[in-house]
């Protein structure tokens, strides 16, 4: 074979090579586009907010409060009527009895009532999220069925995302589907009895891991 033709031979085998080479890489890039992530957004927190269930806890989270807040200053109030009365009859007492009078409210209003108001918002912190975790509990089938639907292979919260488009926003959708499946959701209500609960297990708590922590004496 001439040097002619092999430069020829060479020069469509270099060619042939280079359209086998683009073929691949189009095929490639054509499987990798096709499993390429589906990404959906949900806001929860909308879900919470603007749900016809959602929209019943602020109203019921209010009544709860100002109950058990006139109970806590019923309490106060009664702690301020003590004070008083010892001070007016403190001279009569023994020094013993004083001394122990003195102890019980000091122990009232220094430790037991800033407790007490410090429990009452945390348990009321509590049930209001509960009432918000039952609404997000009854979205989670239905934020199930539309990503098997559209084949997603992930949701994120909105917070989690900077930017994203509106057809993959699914909140609407959900929040159309949730209202038609529940319309209230109850917030449990909280009395001073169960804050005094809270506060006298917390206090039985401390005591413990202060004895345990107490060196033992040899």
């Amino acid at each position: 074979m001439s040097k002619k033709l092999l430069t020829i031979a060479g020069a469509l085998a270099l060619l042939a090579g280079g359209v086998g080479a683009g073929a691949l890489v189009t095929a490639a890039e054509a499987q990798s586009a096709a499993k390429a992530p589906v990404i959906l957004i949900v806001d929860q927190g909308a879900l919470v907010s603007q749900s016809d269930a959602g929209k019943t806890i602020p109203g019921q989270a209010n009544t709860i409060k100002a109950s058990i807040q006139k109970e806590f200053d019923a309490e106060a109030e009664k702690l301020k009527k003590d004070i008083e009365n010892y001070q007016k009859g403190a001279s009569l007492m023994s020094d013993e009895v004083r001394q122990k009078t003195e102890q019980d409210l000091a122990m009232r209003q220094q430790v037991q009532l800033p407790q007490q108001a410090q429990i009452m918002e945390q348990v009321f912190g509590q049930v209001v999220q509960v009432a918000q975790a039952k609404i997000l509990q009854e979205a989670q089938p239905m934020m199930k069925s539309i990503v098997d639907k559209r084949g997603a292979t992930l949701l994120l919260d909105r917070s989690a995302v900077m930017y994203a488009a509106p057809e993959n926003d699914i909140t609407q959708e959900i929040l159309a589907e949730l209202n038609k499946k529940m319309k209230t959701v109850e917030v449990q209500k909280v009395t001073l009895a169960d804050v005094k609960k809270k506060a006298a297990e917390a206090a039985s708590k401390q005591a413990s891991t202060k004895s345990a922590e107490k060196p033992k004496k040899n």
